[in-house]
């Protein structure tokens, strides 16, 4: 398998071949220095647009959508709270509706961070913020009808011929 170089153009095809470089909104010409790194347990799907992304980087990556999940989520809980809290009902629907904004943001957070980490579609993403500088080499399986045996240690196995 051909080894990326560290320039972007020309690489991008082969690191992701469900995608494309106009998908990302570059340019043939345009070239970003890109650094590779061995993640054999790390397979995101989609390029990773931060590496590290802060609660203030996911707040200001959330698209629409989210923010109509966000809502829904507290108006479904508010009415949830009015109808079966009869005796105090505004109390129940307040307490209700704050649970129910903390599910929302709980799991918007959590979508739009995997997003930026690449482990879901992010061409929006990468087209506002840009590739991050360290991307992962695609790991590929040889043969999935006939795996190889693969050491969890990153020891080298023991050779019992020196201990004659």
């Amino acid at each position: 398998s051909p080894e990326p170089g560290p320039k972007l153009q020309g690489v991008l095809p082969w690191l992701f071949p469900s995608l494309s470089i106009n998908r990302f909104n570059m340019s043939e010409s345009s070239e970003q220095d890109i650094q590779y790194f061995e993640a054999k347990y790390l397979d995101p799907k989609f390029p990773i647009v931060k590496p590290d992304p802060t609660v203030d980087d996911v707040i200001k990556s959330m698209r629409s959508g989210d923010y109509l999940f966000m809502s829904g989520t507290v108006a479904g809980t508010w009415a949830y709270g009015f109808l079966l809290g009869k005796p105090v009902r505004g109390p129940t629907a307040a307490m209700c509706a704050s649970a129910g904004f903390t599910f929302g943001m709980f799991y918007t957070m959590q979508t739009v961070r995997s997003r930026l980490l690449g482990y879901r579609e992010n061409a929006k993403e990468v087209k506002k913020w840009g590739l991050a500088p360290v991307q992962p080499r695609r790991y590929t399986i040889g043969d999935r009808r006939f795996p190889t045996r693969q050491s969890m240690l990153s020891t080298p196995p023991l050779n019992w011929d020196n201990y004659d």
